[in-house]
């Protein structure tokens, strides 16, 4: 059996059981193309397991140096060394997958010391001979080498005998079969084998041509037999760059080679194979991809590996550790285990838990009320202690940006700082001998940091070591190309590439020429031309090499740079596995060290050390933050000049800026092609659908970014319209093959149902949303374009693939399906009609009904013809076109919606705006609508009168609220059914009564029943679609045309009266009481304002709906007030405040940022004080006067923890008299602005928001979480320092930057656009992205039917409680897919499986393991959704709870406090955290703490729980810590209250009623005799002072006796 057979058909095999209920718990699979699985998973046989095929592994293989043809040469040679032979490395690699890529190899070599710098090379597959000498091993290649170069066979073999002192890279060894290295040396990081000694490959296209014929084109087995040549010599077997390892496979089998499965892996020994590293020849684009390597070296990602096999040495001693602290391993004994187990519960009750200052706010609401966002991180890990200790980054200072740091050596490390600093150890490592010893002595100069990680470091010291490690690993050395580039024609023809121009360390100045192989030291000057090689030319494969041979101080500092890349890896190590996860991404978040660091970029591509100012929270979190902390400075303040320096490099590769166009793919990308062409590759085994997905997912995330970057280069100005001739606002772009236009309204001449900007928004929003259903249903046949959305300065742009030939005329493409010219009649398609009802119809629910072949009006028509946009075409007399008037077509989807048939044959769909009919509710009722909203605008002043909006045409139902009416519809009517078939039953059992039926008879009749309902849901079913094309504006009446047509039209907008009116009258009274009652039944109300939209839009709730749920929020608080009045029984759920809280800060924030939109639309540039302003005004409650500026201003200039007013104001340039829209507004004008659209979108008017609020309504308003929101939702972000939230502001009037407060423009760190792909995962929502690439980058849909089929399985059993093994097993392999298709593990799907393996193991009481899974998901949702997300409160929790379980309560207490903060920081004060503080306070009192418990009853009590009953407990509880340290009257009081809560809700007479009675009356005894026995202590206190009193004063006279006597003999005696 081939290796390939083991792992045959690689796909999940369905397995046959016994199990009469396996088809319900194994969820079929949809949409699977495979017909094989499709049969078998909805067949007649039961299915229980599915089987995962076996992964294969190739073990043993290795990575060699590249070849060499000769020695080297004395005069070729460094000055420095000797001339020796090149050693050859070899890299061991860790076990890999057959599938693994090439280009996944050429990544990992580039962190290997001795291959970092390659970057021109392919790689070959070699045959390793061991001979019977243990120390060394010989090479063929491919095979073996060529005859040829038999006799060198010393210098290409695998190893040598002979030492040489120029180890590559700073590696020398004789290699064994592994290649063992030794210790580099200080004179010893040149790497020999890219010198004169290489072995440079013939080029590709050379060979080609010189062969004189088409080669041929052999693959698999037949590749590997064409190895071997007619005269006996042997082939080299290359690599493709673009392929994986799979042809090994077929090379071991032809070796005899096969691995037999092993716990369900294949592991084969490869171990006689090598990947040998074949250097080529340079052409000038390879040049210059050398040059940005070069720079990336030098600028901080310096190698530090040699095997790539780390990553299982960590793992292995991450098991070790935890072996040796495993107090319960084998070599114990029972007596021992059971001693070791009850002093470890002894241990478990002596914990200290932490404690808190008297002072201090347990539950956050000052600093969050206060706005003090300086410690905002580290609270919401839950690393409270550090904020109470004062350590880390500003924390527990009141300014946090603002506060002065104990360290700022960061900034005395400038540029010219650096370089005195380099050149001064140079000096001194001038004066020592050059040997051993002294680069031993210069590592340790330069890679010191690490010596302060000696024991248990400090959260400080560690970011000071790892900050000086990245400082030494950068290199002062500037590689550009120089003034003389590009060659002139006469050394071009003489081979020269490029002219490069290096500034070494110690400013000296370096001229290299580039040639085909490789690079030389020339003797041009800056004054003078002249690229002959110079006398000692140090010629180099590579540049590295070719600079290391010129420059000794340049050798020094690589040296360097080197041990500190490796001190830097262990650093990393070793602080990790000493923290936990989200300790070391909160430490690399919230560093006081500006961001040095290099190649931490998640998911992206290894990056340089940033020479400019870049948020350290970017390098952990891969959605940007809207709040971002800042490293500290010695003026108090961040200042733009110390984080930005000069880098030339980044100077010219901004300049060299392509906008997505990759010009080594030829330029612009044929982005349709190759989507279209990934979507039809073959699905029929699993690895053939894997990679359909990877190859799909890659393709779609490289388009987001292209998109983005043209969008970029259009507001720049760098991109010239299509359309000059045309308005601005109409204009279009082409770039990179991606088309680019505004969602705008942009005339009357193409056909669409929406008139104005704000409906083609929303239009454009609604098509990318139905582009991500079609996407995920990959549906063949219909083909869908590439789709983006990018919105930047309130601008939102549409970024399209391009259909083929849609560019080139009317010819080269045909409409088939719908319309493009409103003067045109509609086409149809029959066969395209028929995909659209087996795409549509069955899936989507949308009917095929008859529509006007022109669909416009006679008005819309000649108000079309009398538009002065376009010009007026000649009436031309059409009889055809006169009868299409009046004729009907069927059609199933959207009216405006259109199909093309590309150049390319290919059915495109485009236009997809509607899939679900049209809200009635938001159309007026002599429209057609249902008048449900017109009431409200008669009722208040900010709510319009009339829905007649042009943005309600736009507004369609939720599909889950369709599902879910017809849903209800089914039920009905199966009850229906089930109802006349028991009368009729009941009627022949009463006509055959005296003939009793039989078992088979009854069991006959229920079958039949069964198999008729069944049947009859299927047909009604069918019945059960949607007219989408109801209530459309300006479309033709139909009842002239068809009076079938026009019965049906008026059936179907009842229907969707109907619809609306459930949502009304049911769907939102239904939601609203599920949230009073939900804690009862389980339900978490969302905890900020992206959950709230989830949960509504889960429940088909659109968003604007919110002004109506919290209408009735606010109308079951008011029955809460009147129930706790004068109600006979109170009920025991009560409205949770929160939720009305909540409601209302998401409209709040949703209209601000439409309003923002529009400013910014005005402002037309990026404005930080336009942005400023606007967030004072909304944060504030009011505006300052002027003495009250001047008080503040002079309070900041004496604590003078910020910078000046004229400090300030110089960072831009001022003119006086220029009139700034942004000092215009007022807040009152803005208020003014965000009620009225809040009135307009949501019909709502505010209660805790705005203007003329009184203070009790105000005291309700969440600002925090507010201003999070509008940062969120509009890309803005902030400065993590302390905002007076709540307060007074400044805004407008002076045109000065200090104008605003109390948010400044230099708090705004940037304003980022946002992105919604059409291939997301979150479909509806925009996230925020940068420009600059690699941040941000949206997680895409996996689009691979195995995940969702295998995720349904484990999470089917795991719900049923049933085969927990094969649930997990699942699991893994669903991460394990998900993770080969987007290569990294932050993506939604994965953090899924992580919660729920979580929850699995919880639930199966192994902690252990669970703790692991809920710790990964943790990691994997702040990486995703950063520190403060709904997704990171929920895996706190579940950390928590974990924690507590195990009787772990220091490490779960960590979780619950950073639940509690972000509960409150998200949500407000009255989010529902009662009994988490009580849950806490329980173990305080279990710890003997009363004190600390007693102040988290207290908070716990403060808190308005949403059951009253827990309400009582927790004053019971409250009231027992009282008693324990004696203060029985307030316990008494305390009970009272809980005895009241009882009796109101349960009556006197219930056994809680009677039980806090019995425990007041104890409390007031045991008060009373407290107080007398204070009484009798005050009593006899009072007699013993008394009696004091009185002594005092007997011996206060006897002394006053006694001092007169003495001066009366003292006057005697004078006398």
């Amino acid at each position: 059996m081939t290796n390939q057979e083991a792992a045959s058909d690689e796909q999940f095999v369905v397995v046959e059981a016994n199990s009469q209920d396996a088809t319900k718990q194994e969820p079929s699979k949809p949409n699977d193309t495979d017909n094989t699985d499709q049969s078998a998973a909805n067949g007649a046989a039961t299915t229980t397991a599915i089987e995962i095929p076996p992964e294969i592994f190739l073990k043993g293989l290795t990575i060699l140096s590249p070849r060499q043809t000769k020695s080297s040469k004395d005069h070729h040679s460094p000055p420095h060394e000797s001339s020796n032979v090149a050693a050859t490395l070899a890299v061991p690699l860790p076990p890999l997958r057959p599938e693994e890529p090439v280009a996944s190899l050429r990544s990992a070599i580039s962190e290997v010391i001795g291959f970092a710098h390659l970057t021109k090379y392919r790689l070959v597959l070699e045959e390793i001979t061991t001979t019977t000498s243990s120390s060394s091993t010989t090479t063929t290649a491919g095979g073996g080498t060529n005859k040829k170069n038999s006799k060198n066979k010393n210098n290409n073999g695998a190893s040598t005998t002979k030492k040489n002192s120029n180890g590559g890279g700073g590696s020398s060894s004789s290699t064994s079969q592994h290649g063992e290295h030794k210790e580099w040396e200080a004179d010893n990081v040149v790497s020999t084998y890219t010198l004169d000694g290489a072995e440079l490959a013939t080029d590709k296209l050379v060979q080609s041509l010189k062969l004189g014929r088409a080669p041929e084109v052999v693959i698999g087995q037949e590749a590997v037999a064409a190895v071997g040549d007619a005269n006996g010599e042997e082939k080299e077997l290359e690599l493709d760059d673009y392929g994986d390892l799979s042809i090994l496979l077929d090379v071991l089998e032809k070796k005899g080679k096969v691995g037999d499965p092993v716990d369900n892996k294949i592991i084969i020994d490869a171990s006689n194979f090598a990947i040998r590293v074949v250097l080529e020849r340079y052409d000038v684009a390879s040049i210059r991809d050398h040059m940005v390597r070069v720079r990336q070296l030098f600028e901080g990602n310096a190698p530090h590996l040699v095997t790539l096999k780390g990553e299982e040495d960590v793992k292995e001693e991450k098991k070790d550790q935890i072996a040796k602290k495993d107090e319960g391993d084998n070599g114990g004994d029972d007596k021992e285990k059971g001693t070791n187990g009850e002093e470890s519960k002894g241990k478990a009750k002596q914990i200290e838990l932490p404690n808190y200052p008297s002072d201090y706010d347990l539950s956050f609401g000052e600093q969050i009320k206060s706005g003090d966002l300086s410690t905002f991180f580290y609270l919401a890990c839950g690393d409270e202690q550090s904020v109470i200790g004062g350590k880390g980054n500003n924390v527990g200072r009141k300014n946090g940006a603002g506060s002065k740091s104990t360290d700022d050596s960061w900034m005395d490390n400038n540029n010219n700082g650096k370089e005195n600093k380099k050149s001064k150890t140079n000096k001194k490592k001038s004066k020592g001998n050059k040997n051993k010893s002294d680069g031993g002595a210069a590592v340790s100069n330069g890679a010191s940091g690490a010596g302060v990680m000696k024991g248990n470091p400090s959260f400080v010291e560690a970011e000071r070591s790892l900050y000086e490690l990245n400082e030494a690993t950068c290199i002062q050395c500037t590689v550009r190309h120089s003034g003389y580039h590009p060659p002139p024609a006469n050394r071009r023809t003489l081979g020269d590439l490029a002219y490069i121009e290096c500034t070494l360390p110690g400013g000296s100045t370096v001229h290299i020429t580039a040639f085909p192989r490789g690079f030389y030291v020339n003797r041009s000057t800056s004054s003078s031309f002249n690229p002959a090689p110079a006398k000692e030319a140090c010629y180099s494969q590579t540049l590295l090499d070719c600079l290391l041979q010129r420059s000794k101080p340049l050798r020094e500092a690589w040296l360097i740079a080197l041990t500190a890349s490796k001190n830097r890896a262990d650093l990393i190590r070793e602080t990790s596995m000493a923290e936990d996860s989200i300790t070391s991404l909160l430490r690399s978040a919230v560093s006081l060290f500006p961001n040095n660091n290099s190649g931490t970029a998640i998911g992206g591509p290894m990056t340089p050390a940033p020479s400019t100012f870049t948020p350290r929270i970017d390098s952990v979190v891969q959605t940007p933050s809207w709040l971002v902390p800042l490293p500290s400075t010695n003026e108090g303040t961040w200042e733009h000049g110390k984080m930005h320096g000069s880098n030339a490099n980044r100077t010219e590769e901004d300049l060299m800026s392509t906008f997505g166009v990759e010009m080594k793919l030829g330029g612009m990308r044929d982005w349709n092609e190759e989507i279209q062409a990934a979507r039809e590759m073959p699905t029929d085994t699993l690895q053939e659908r894997l990679e359909r997905a990877k190859f799909i997912h890659k393709i779609m995330s490289e388009f987001g970014d292209a998109a983005l970057l043209g969008v970029k280069a259009i507001f720049d100005g760098f991109i010239t319209p299509m359309n000059t001739h045309e308005p601005s606002r109409s204009h279009v772009y082409l770039h990179n093959n991606i088309f680019f236009s505004r969602a705008i309204d942009i005339g009357m001449d193409t056909f669409k149902t929406y008139k104005g900007d704000n409906a083609a928004r929303k239009s454009a929003s609604r098509d990318a949303t139905n582009i991500n259903l079609l996407h995920r249903l990959d549906m063949p046949g219909l083909h869908t374009l590439g789709m983006v959305l990018v919105e930047y300065m309130g601008v939102r742009f549409v970024c399209q693939s391009v259909i083929p030939g849609i560019l080139h005329g009317e010819k080269s493409h045909t409409l088939a399906y719908g319309t493009i010219d409103a003067r045109n009649p509609l086409k149809r398609d029959d066969e395209i009609h028929e995909l659209a009802e087996e795409l549509f119809g069955e899936i989507c629910m949308v009917a095929t009904r008859s529509v006007p072949t022109t669909p416009l009006t006679d008005e819309r028509m000649e108000a079309l013809k009398n538009s002065q946009v376009y010009p007026i075409q000649e009436e031309k007399k059409d009889d055809q076109t006169e009868e299409a008037g009046k004729k009907t077509v069927e059609i199933c989807g959207p009216i405006e919606m259109k199909a093309i048939l590309g150049s390319d044959k290919r059915k495109y769909l485009l236009d997809c705006t509607r899939l679900t009919p049209r809200d009635a509710n938001w159309i007026g009722k002599e429209s057609g609508g249902t008048g449900l909203l017109e009431a409200d605008g008669k009722k208040h002043k900010t709510i319009p009168s009339s829905l007649d909006d042009d943005d309600w045409v736009t507004s369609v139902l939720r599909p889950e609220l369709v599902a879910n009416y017809a849903e209800m519809k089914v039920g009905e009517h199966r009850s229906k059914i089930i109802k006349e078939d028991e009368d009729l039953l009941k009627g022949e059992s009463a006509a055959t009564d005296d003939e009793p039926s039989t078992n088979d008879e009854s069991e006959s009749k229920a079958k039949r029943l069964a198999d008729k309902i069944e049947k009859a849901e299927k047909e009604y079913m069918k019945t059960l679609k949607y007219n989408v094309n109801v209530f459309l504006p300006d479309m033709r009446p139909i009842q002239d045309l068809s009076k079938d047509a026009h019965e049906q039209l008026k059936k179907d907008e009842e229907e969707v009266r109907s619809i609306a009116r459930y949502l009304w009258e049911i769907v939102l009274p239904k939601l609203t009481t599920a949230i009073r009652i939900g804690e009862e039944h389980g339900l978490t109300i969302p905890v900020e304002g992206g959950s709230l939209t989830d949960f509504i839009h889960q429940n088909g709730v659109n968003c604007r709906y919110l002004g109506r749920l919290a209408e009735l929020a606010a109308e079951e608080e008011t029955k809460d007030v009147a129930d706790e009045k004068g109600a006979a029984k109170l009920p025991r759920q009560r409205m949770p405040l929160c939720w009305l809280e909540l409601l209302e800060c998401e409209m709040v924030a949703r209209a601000a940022k439409h309003v923002l939109n529009s400013y910014m639309i005005e402002e037309g540039v990026p404005s930080a004080k336009l942005v400023a302003s606007f967030l004072s005004a909304v944060v504030s409650t009011d505006e300052e006067s002027a003495s009250e500026t001047e008080l503040r201003m002079g309070k900041l200039h004496h604590s003078q923890v910020t910078l000046s007013d004229d400090d300030t104001n110089a960072l831009v340039m001022s003119f006086d008299g220029v009139a700034d829209p942004a000092d215009e507004r007022g807040r009152l004008e803005i208020w003014s602005d965000i009620e009225r659209e809040v009135g307009r979108r949501f019909r709502y008017t505010l209660s805790f928001y705005g203007n003329a609020k009184s203070n009790e309504s105000r005291a309700r308003a969440l600002y925090l979480p507010l201003l999070r929101r509008i940062c969120q939702r509009s890309g803005i972000r902030l400065v993590g320092k302390r905002y007076d939230l709540g307060g007074k502001c400044l805004i407008g009037g002076s045109g000065r930057l200090t104008a605003s407060y109390p948010i400044a423009p230099t708090d705004i760190v940037d304003i980022l656009p946002l992105v919604k792909h059409g291939a997301s995962v979150a479909g509806e929502s925009f996230v925020p992205c940068s420009f600059n690439g690699g941040l941000g980058s949206v997680s895409l849909h996996i689009l691979l039917n195995d995940v969702k089929m295998i995720y349904d399985a484990a999470h089917t059993r795991l719900s049923q409680g049933v085969e927990l093994p094969i649930a997990l097993e699942y699991l893994n392999e669903t991460a394990a897919l998900c993770q080969r298709v987007v290569e990294t593990t932050f993506h939604p799907q994965i953090q899924k499986c992580f919660k729920l393996t979580a929850t699995a193991y919880a639930n199966s009481n192994d902690l252990d393991l669970a703790l692991v899974a809920a710790e990964k998901c943790l990691t994997v949702s702040v990486a995703l959704n950063g520190f403060d997300s709904s997704e990171a409160y929920n895996a706190h929790v579940a950390m928590a709870d974990i924690y507590f379980s195990q009787g772990k309560i220091v490490e779960g207490m960590k979780h619950y406090r950073a639940v509690m903060f972000l509960g409150e920081a998200m949500a407000g004060p009255n989010y529902s955290l009662a009994a988490l503080y009580f849950s806490v306070g329980r173990q305080y009192v279990e710890a003997g703490g009363h004190e600390d418990a007693l102040r988290f009853y207290e908070v716990a009590s403060k808190k308005r729980n949403q059951d009253r009953v827990i309400d009582g407990i927790i004053g019971r509880h409250y009231a027992l810590a009282l008693a324990r340290l004696e203060r029985f009257k307030e316990a008494f009081d305390c009970e009272k209250n809980t005895f009241n809560l009882y009796s109101a809700h349960y009556g006197e007479g219930h056994d809680r009623t009677k039980e806090s009675a019995k425990y007041m009356n104890h409390f007031m005894t045991l008060a009373v005799q407290h107080g007398r026995l204070q009484q009798q202590k005050d009593k006899d206190n009072a007699k013993s002072s008394a009696a004091d009193a009185i002594a005092n004063q007997l011996l206060a006279a006897e002394d006053a006796r006694t001092a007169n006597k003495n001066n009366k003999a003292n006057k005697r005696r004078t006398k």
